[in-house]
């Protein structure tokens, strides 16, 4: 294009997100500058096309469009002081709305799962989404594809995306899920915070941990501002009895098993077995047991429903539910519920197709199977309601 050109104006802001580059491309590149000894300055993995040119046209003169139109002043003032210099000038108007920025902060603990975030789903759908009925068009934004790809499955429809996308658009509202148990380098990224607050016309809503982070950090400094202009900074309501499994919590967990006795030699298991004991008490529901570590086998009634590889994992000693809901009077199964931690079922190969199989041998007996994972947000409430459900 430049070499058709008399003169050429280029466009472009360099405090945005850069290019993206795959390893693949990555590889070429170099290849290609180490071959012929291209100029630094050409590298299109380490430089966009306006970093290039205004290394190789210094003397070529820059002007920094410093009207903004897009967000509310209080929104575009963070990304001003922050990342800009001080340099834009809003050019939208500031009538003392009160819910122009809002942080909502889970209960500290080590939510995050790669770059997937259970709890800050629940949070978004149970607690931001329902106060935004009358916000006008609505976006969630997250650094990670699969916390993108988790929200719109859980909500149900297409309403979320990486900072990546959302790069050129806008939304009346954003909300912007951070994911990491800490700020990282990636979701910390000066050009990826600017892109993902200055999304949001007239509201941007953070939900992030509730872990300590480093003062110097970006995202810190967002909570910081958002604080200091008198803006909601919360904590979330949401609690679960999983959140004892956290290092934040050793305390609570010591003095919880020293007055609770264990049934299980895991803690997620022992923490479920009670809740259910409280649940069951609290509904008030006649002749209902728990049975811990329950053998599969003793649950098959008709052998001929099952396939051979079904039979041979639920003949199998090692085979048991977790727990067994029963009717104490009538000695039959209501239903059966599995505690899955995250690292062993959803990060093992073997075990998922284990949890697949034993999956398929409940429906073919046609007993109810609950999977609880320990990501969920699992409380009392929670509990009794599926319960309740199944009852």
């Amino acid at each position: 294009a430049l070499s058709c050109a008399t003169n050429a104006v280029i466009v472009g802001d360099d405090k945005q997100l850069p290019n993206v580059v795959s390893r693949e491309e990555e590889l070429a590149l170099k290849a290609i500058q180490t071959t012929y000894q291209v100029d630094d300055r050409y590298n299109a993995v380490t430089h966009s096309f306006l970093q290039s040119c205004v290394e190789i046209f210094r003397d070529a003169p820059v002007t920094l469009l410093r009207e903004h139109y897009r967000c509310h002043p209080k929104i575009i003032e963070f990304c001003n002081q922050r990342f800009y210099n001080g340099e834009l000038i809003a050019m939208t108007t500031d009538e003392g709305e009160k819910d122009v920025l809002q942080v909502i902060r889970t209960v500290p603990g080590n939510h995050a799962r790669g770059h997937f975030n259970k709890r800050e789903i629940d949070v978004i759908t149970q607690e931001v989404l329902p106060e935004c009925t009358e916000s006008g068009s609505i976006g969630i934004i997250t650094p990670y594809r699969a916390q993108a790809e988790a929200i719109n499955k859980t909500v149900g429809k297409d309403i979320a995306s990486t900072v990546h996308k959302y790069q050129g658009r806008e939304c009346d509202t954003i909300i912007m899920s951070m994911v990491d148990n800490y700020p990282t380098e990636f979701s910390d990224d000066a050009n990826l915070l600017n892109v993902a607050i200055s999304r949001a016309k007239t509201k941007l809503c953070l939900v992030t941990n509730g872990n300590e982070m480093p003062e110097d950090s970006n995202l810190s400094q967002l909570i910081s501002y958002i604080q200091y202009n008198n803006f909601e900074v919360r904590s979330s309501k949401l609690h679960s009895v999983f959140d004892l499994l956290y290092q934040q919590y050793t305390a609570e967990r010591l003095a919880y098993e020293a007055a609770h006795p264990a049934v299980s030699e895991h803690l997620s298991e022992n923490l479920i077995y009670n809740i259910l004991l409280k649940a069951i008490a609290e509904l008030g529901l006649p002749h209902t047991g728990v049975l811990c570590h329950y053998p599969l086998s003793r649950l098959i009634a008709d052998w001929n429903q099952l396939e051979d590889k079904e039979k041979a994992f639920a003949e199998s000693p090692f085979s048991h539910v977790d727990f067994l809901l029963y009717n104490s009077l009538t000695k039959r199964p209501i239903c059966a519920i599995e505690v899955d931690g995250w690292h062993f079922h959803k990060e093992n190969d073997a075990q998922q197709s284990r949890d697949a199989l034993k999956d398929q041998i409940f429906t073919n007996i046609g007993l109810r199977l609950l999977r609880i994972s320990t990501t969920d947000t699992v409380n009392q409430e929670t509990i009794k309601k599926s319960l309740l459900a199944i009852l």
